[in-house]
Parts: structure tokens; C-alpha cells; sequence
């Protein structure tokens, strides 16, 4: 599993393997046959909205290209911003389309992207 995570962000993969699952996950007493395992690429219903920030340094934008195309029925919403989570960097547009998706279940065109309303370290 660490190795996957590495592979996937080589910057923080595997450390974030060790710090977030490592310690519980370890002496754990509890098991289940009863957990969900795929497949990951079900057709939803509705589809589901992502939301990946292009300069996010914890979760690279190209593990949300890469779960748009394993989900199936996804959009993928472009946050052209920083940091961590778009909820962190402001965008009207963001709040637009998640207001949108979250009231009404629309989703915005494959493709959409939507600028920061501001720049880094808030100069302009």
C-alpha cells in the first residue's frame, strides 16, 4: 500500500500512508468481509462532481484527472488556484457549480475551469 501511495505522490505518498493510517491501523482489532471493494468504475445515477485545484502541494491534480476517468459517470471541476482544498483559495465559480451540484445536482460542462479570485499571497 505505501508503495502505491509513493507512486502516486512522490512527495508525500508514503509519508502520509505512515502518518494518517499508520498508527490505527497497526493494532487494530476489528476486521470485516463486510467492506466495498470495487468496482470503482459504477455508473451512478447522478453523476458525481469533482473538484481538483490545479497548485494543490498535498493532492496533485493529476489524481483527480485520474479518478474522473476511473469513476465513470464524473465531472472533473478545474480549481486554476493554491494550496490545499479549494474551499482554502476562494472562487465565486467554485461556490457557484458545488451550490449548483449540491442543491440541484447539476453538474458544470466537462472541461470548466474556474480561476482563483485571488493570487497567491493575495497581490494582485
Amino acid at each position: 500500500m505505501l508503495a502505491e501511495l509513493d507512486a502516486t505522490s512522490r512527495i508525500s505518498g508514503a509519508v502520509n500512508g505512515w502518518w494518517l493510517w499508520g498508527p490505527c491501523a497497526a493494532d487494530w482489532p476489528a476486521s470485516t468481509d463486510d467492506r466495498y471493494t470495487g468496482p470503482w468504475d459504477a455508473e451512478t445515477e447522478v453523476p458525481i462532481l469533482l473538484i481538483g485545484t490545479r497548485h494543490d502541494p498535498n493532492t496533485g491534480y493529476q489524481n483527480a484527472v485520474g479518478s474522473e476517468k476511473l469513476l465513470g459517470n464524473a465531472v472533473l471541476l478545474t480549481h486554476d488556484g493554491y494550496g490545499h482544498l479549494s474551499f482554502n483559495d476562494g472562487s465565486a465559480c467554485i461556490e457557484a457549480a458545488r451550490t449548483a451540484y449540491l442543491v440541484d445536482l447539476n453538474v458544470p460542462e466537462p472541461g470548466t475551469v474556474c480561476e482563483a479570485d485571488k493570487k497567491p499571497f493575495f497581490y494582485d
